[in-house]
Parts: structure tokens; C-alpha cells; sequence
């Protein structure tokens, strides 16, 4: 039954390879207005950006559409073969800690939601046409979740033959309380000491200092909250009339055009979330101070766990505008100012979020 799983997850995997290296060079989309068209690919709109706007958010591109999703499927390969089980216990560690810290940040769903919101967007004033590499992308995307659904985390690690030799096993009588046992962040090992017996990540019995940085991380995004929504995100130059656009106005303006879910989307994600996600995290921090239903803190914290990442479609949106939509006189999409901070908004309430050990709504309710 195991083997038909590791099969299952191979398939997906190199299925999700082919699928991206198969959108990269195709037609992704072609867009015509006033009789002139251009035909961009995937790989074209990265160069672009990189090119003549911003390193920043072309680094962003690249590591979504190419870096992370190539090396996790590659790891997942590797991962699920006979010479996983053999492989040296020192390269094991490395390759599997790698994949522990790549597969949370998967990004693809997002940037897929993103395409669409901008070609909702484009067909207002372009015709469009989606090509070999969107339908290419689509079935990469498919594969690729259907891959980490499948993934399981555990099995990788007992898996591996010899970072599990001489693996002493937590006593019969030992007990989390008072914390003995401590639960390995990296391979979800229980041991004692400082240092995890099966993959040598250091052992904490909580993250150090994770209120403090919570709150300092919270604290910055609610500062950045201000001008990533007053300032312009991106102008769009149209035969040489400039047209600045802040997340309100886009919202509007999808409104106005009759877009009404794609302008819903962009609020939710991009304006309620984020908002929401701050006044969450507080009432976690408070929940620590005031102990109280530490199940439904829990619970919070997971839902602000899932919602996090959405946010960033806004973020894609402009760099595929950017990437994609560039016509010389008659039409132009630049990112502005805004973009930059909305993004670091993002990567702030992420990292508020990951700073925060869920544990600690417990503590005081175990004593």
C-alpha cells in the first residue's frame, strides 16, 4: 500500500516538473488593443521585470513560479525512492530540513488566482487570449498540490534508514509535565536534551521570546498598513495619460466595470485580512496574559495560519500587470511605491504569525 502512495506521489511530482517547464516558453497570454499585439511568456515577463523594474519583485517571481516549486518536487522525488532510504544521514538531514522550510511557503495557488484576477482586469481594456503556457501552468498547479496533500511528513523521516540508527526512544515514563520531552520543530522527533537525536535541530521547550516578536512584527505591519493602501501600487500609462492606482481604486474600478467577484476578492484579501489579521494576533497575545478557552485561541491561530499567504495576490497582480502588459506608448503598467510596502505588510503579518508558539495559550491552563 505504501509503495502504490510513493508511486502516487512520484507521478505528481514529475508530473508538476513537466507541466512548469512546459509553461515557462510557450504563449502564456496574448493581449491586443488599438491593432497592436503582444504575445509574452512566462519566462519573457520574468526577464522583463527583472530587466527594467525591480529586482525586489522579480526575485518574488522567480522564487513562486520557478525556485521553490522546481526544488520541492525534485525533493519530494528524491524523497519517495529506494535511494532515500540509504542515502548518507548527513545529506538526509539537509535535503529533508530543506523541505520542511520550502513546503510551507508554497505560493502557486495564489499566483494561479492572481493570473486570473489580472486578466479580469486587462479585458477591460485589451483583448485577451490565454495560450499553451496558462493551460500548462494550470495542470503544474494541479499536480504540484496534489503532490503536498499527499506528502507525508512522518514517513519521510522513518523512512530514512539511517538517520534513524541507534534513535533512542523517549523513556516509557517520561512526561511533557513538567516538560521532559521536547517536540523537534524540523522532524517532529519527542526527545530530551538539547539537541534532537534524529535530525541535530536544537530543542526548545517554546520559541524564545515569541511574544515580544510577535508584537514588534505586528506592530510594523499595522505601521506599513497605512501607506500600502494610500499609496499607488502601480500606474498604468495608456497612449501617455497616466492612470495611478492604490488597492482602493482598483477595487472601485473592477466594481464599477461589473467584476463584482474579482473586486470582492481583492478587498477581502487584500484590505479585510490584513486587518483582520492584526486584531487576531492581538487577541492571541492577550489570550496568553489572560488565559481563557485555550481551544479556541488554537483554532485562531490556524485559521490565521491559512489566511496569511492570501494576501499576497495583490502583490502578484501587479507583478504580472508589470511583467506582462507592455505595449511602448499605448500601454504600460509600472509598479510604484506602494507595492513594496504592501508586500513587506505581508512578509511582516507572516512573520508575527510564525512568531507566536501556539503552545503558550496552554501553559497556564496545564498548571
Amino acid at each position: 500500500m505504501q509503495g502504490h502512495h510513493n508511486q502516487l506521489i512520484q507521478a505528481f511530482s514529475f508530473s508538476a516538473l513537466l507541466f512548469l517547464c512546459a509553461s515557462l516558453f510557450p504563449n502564456f497570454i496574448t493581449y491586443t488593443q488599438h491593432g497592436i499585439t503582444q504575445v509574452v511568456s512566462l519566462w519573457q515577463a520574468l526577464m522583463l521585470l527583472a530587466d527594467h523594474y525591480s529586482y525586489f519583485l522579480a526575485g518574488l517571481f522567480a522564487f513562486t513560479i520557478l525556485i521553490m516549486p522546481i526544488a520541492v518536487s525534485l525533493l519530494l522525488l528524491l524523497a519517495h525512492t529506494n535511494y532515500w532510504q540509504v542515502l548518507n544521514a548527513h545529506n538526509a538531514r539537509h535535503l529533508a530540513k530543506l523541505l520542511s522550510v520550502l513546503k510551507p511557503l508554497n505560493l502557486t495557488d495564489i499566483f494561479l488566482v492572481a493570473v486570473l484576477v489580472s486578466a479580469f482586469k486587462l479585458m477591460s481594456f485589451a483583448e485577451l487570449e490565454m495560450g499553451l503556457g496558462f493551460w500548462a501552468y494550470i495542470l503544474f498547479v494541479l499536480c504540484f498540490i496534489e503532490a503536498l496533500s499527499l506528502f507525508d511528513h512522518e514517513f519521510m523521516w522513518r523512512n530514512q534508514t539511517q538517520c534513524n540508527l541507534n534513535l533512542i526512544e523517549p523513556k516509557e515514563n517520561a512526561t511533557t509535565l513538567p516538560a521532559v520531552l521536547k517536540r523537534c520543530k524540523v522532524c517532529g522527533f519527542l526527545g530530551e536534551g538539547d539537541k534532537c537525536q534524529r535530525c541535530y535541530a536544537k530543542l526548545k521547550y517554546r520559541k524564545a521570546q515569541s511574544i515580544q516578536k510577535s508584537l514588534a512584527w505586528m506592530l510594523t505591519s499595522v505601521v506599513l498598513l497605512i501607506p500600502a493602501n494610500f499609496l499607488p501600487i502601480m500606474d498604468t500609462i495608456s497612449l501617455g495619460l497616466h492612470t495611478p492606482a492604490t488597492i482602493f481604486s482598483g477595487v472601485q474600478v473592477l466594481w464599477e466595470d461589473g467584476s463584482y467577484p474579482v473586486a470582492t476578492l481583492i478587498f477581502l484579501a487584500s484590505i479585510c485580512i490584513p486587518a483582520l489579521k492584526a486584531l487576531l494576533l492581538s487577541y492571541l497575545l492577550i489570550r496568553v496574559k489572560i488565559p481563557k478557552d485555550p481551544l479556541k485561541a488554537t483554532k485562531v491561530y490556524r485559521l490565521l495560519e491559512f489566511i496569511g499567504r492570501w494576501s499576497m495576490i495583490d502583490v502578484f497582480v501587479v507583478i504580472i500587470l508589470v511583467s506582462l502588459v507592455q505595449l511602448g506608448t499605448v500601454l504600460n503598467v509600472e509598479p510604484e511605491i506602494g507595492i513594496v510596502f504592501f508586500t513587506l505588510m505581508v512578509l511582516c503579518q507572516i512573520a508575527a504569525v510564525n512568531s507566536f508558539d501556539p503552545r503558550l495559550l496552554w501553559d497556564k491552563n496545564n498548571q
